[in-house]
């Protein structure tokens, strides 16, 4: 998530700060551009994940990198080398072998290095109200989109193992601010969680999180513009990826999915606040394959972070066999397995082609695919297809293999980066998991809400 807030400028964020109203808080918070933006009324066929609202899950993603002191990428005479010691002295991973970018322009393109955040970009984009040192991340998943002027980090209650509670200092749905996204909700704040393993007494993560009445209580966003209060809504959660692993993958405690979604590809919606998107957008199938490719999508939701191949690097579009198996049924009950990307299968005569991975990085050229190509951090990865429709229908889950016969595991940003410090305690890798798909392709369950103040 770090990317939200590590390229902001002072002299852009004043300008998009602009004319955009903030409904539902106090002047005197002090907003920034950032919390101007993701707090405006705009979803378009924002993904929703069941008929009904409520909380599908929620998990400790990663501590202590939100806020980092001494990081300031907008400070020009801070060097690389200030900015690493300042990285590792909170137990942010920093990537020591990067090449594909001068030391001399390493602030520009900070997402190569490492995904923390300094305190100082934190507050320049939520504003003074956030001073954010040494913040961790709490992800609250919804099954529809949340009404974005009434969220707020006082709208929710998290209970830790120890039975103390914590009310977060803030909510978003950054990194997720395109405008068809939005039901990943990240809660910022100190002592949400620590580094220790469940075994250790003094180990700390939540277990339970609710949505609690404050003075704009937070409201879920349905088909057709639905309003429904959150209020009252509650989730769980029993692990922490700061656990010591097993050697089961099935049981790791990294990041995973909650939902997965087959419907016809489509751009609605694939945009966000210009102060967000600039440079990062579009990223969607089409932009990235071409329409002629781009048919179908399988929309995969996560929890407990975003998937990266090592917390740091972005997810390249054409590595979906390192990290993905679709899985198709056949007429006679057969489960047959989509392992190749760009190898058009045949399933009862339906073709199915893998064309690749989307909604993750900018559009580039394949000679741009490495440590500085821009991961935007979601908590939605799209599996692009073509085929038939008849095909499509026989999907019936995606699978996270994560070990074993060329699979890799995926981290959050919490995790080890390519280079990881000696004595660190990372997050854990993801698990070994199968997912049904939801068949949108009648109905692909998406809510539109407008409402300008």
């Amino acid at each position: 998530m770090s990317s939200t807030f590590s390229l902001l400028r002072p002299a852009a964020m004043a300008a998009a700060a602009a004319g955009l109203a903030l409904p539902g808080l106090a002047a005197a918070q002090d907003p920034g551009p950032v919390n101007r933006a993701q707090h405006r009324d705009i979803l378009i066929a924002s993904d929703m994940w069941a008929r009904t609202p409520r909380i599908m899950g929620m998990a400790l993603n990663f501590t202590d990198i939100i806020g980092v002191p001494g990081l300031d990428v907008s400070n020009a005479s801070q060097t690389l080398d200030q900015a690493r010691a300042a990285v590792l002295a909170s137990g942010g991973a920093w990537n020591d072998d990067v090449t594909c970018n001068a030391p001399a322009e390493w602030s520009k393109k900070i997402w190569a290095y490492t995904t923390a955040v300094g305190t100082a970009q934190y507050v320049q984009a939520w504003g003074a109200a956030f001073n954010a040192v040494n913040w961790d991340v709490v992800q609250v998943q919804f099954s529809w989109p949340p009404r974005p002027s009434t969220l707020q980090g006082t709208d929710f209650l998290v209970t830790l193992n120890d039975g103390t509670t914590v009310v977060p200092d803030n909510a978003t749905v950054g990194p997720n601010f395109e405008y068809n996204e939005g039901t990943t909700v990240v809660l910022n704040g100190p002592a949400l969680g620590n580094r220790l393993p469940k075994s250790d007494p003094g180990a700390r993560y939540p277990v339970s999180v609710k949505v609690v009445a404050d003075a704009t209580p937070l409201q879920l966003v349905g088909s057709k513009g639905r309003l429904a209060s959150a209020v009252g809504l509650t989730g769980t959660n029993d692990r922490t990826p700061y656990d010591d692993q097993p050697a089961d993958p099935t049981k790791w405690t990294g990041p995973r999915m909650i939902a997965a979604k087959i419907t016809r590809m489509s751009t609605a919606g694939e945009g966000g606040p210009l102060l967000l998107a600039n440079g990062k957008l579009p990223n969607d199938g089409v932009a990235i394959f071409g329409a002629a490719n781009a048919q179908y999508r399988v929309r995969i939701a996560t929890l407990g972070g975003a998937f990266s191949p090592d917390g740091l690097r972005a997810m390249y579009p054409n590595e979906y066999r390192s990290f993905f198996q679709l899985v198709a049924r056949t007429k006679a009950g057969r489960l047959v397995p989509i392992i190749k990307s760009n190898h058009r299968y045949l399933i009862d005569g339906e073709p199915i082609t893998v064309v690749g991975i989307a909604e993750r990085t900018m559009k580039a050229s394949p000679d741009k695919w490495n440590q500085c190509l821009q991961d935007d951090s979601e908590n939605q990865i799209d599996i692009v297809l073509k085929g038939s429709e008849a095909g499509m229908r026989k999907l019936v889950a995606v699978r996270v293999p994560a070990k074993g016969n060329g699979y890799k595991p995926l981290y959050n940003d919490g995790g080890p980066g390519s280079t990881p410090a000696p004595g660190t305690r990372y997050t854990a890798p993801s698990p070994r998991q199968t997912m049904r798909l939801i068949n949108g392709l009648d109905n692909p369950l998406q809510a539109t809400f407008i409402r300008r103040r």
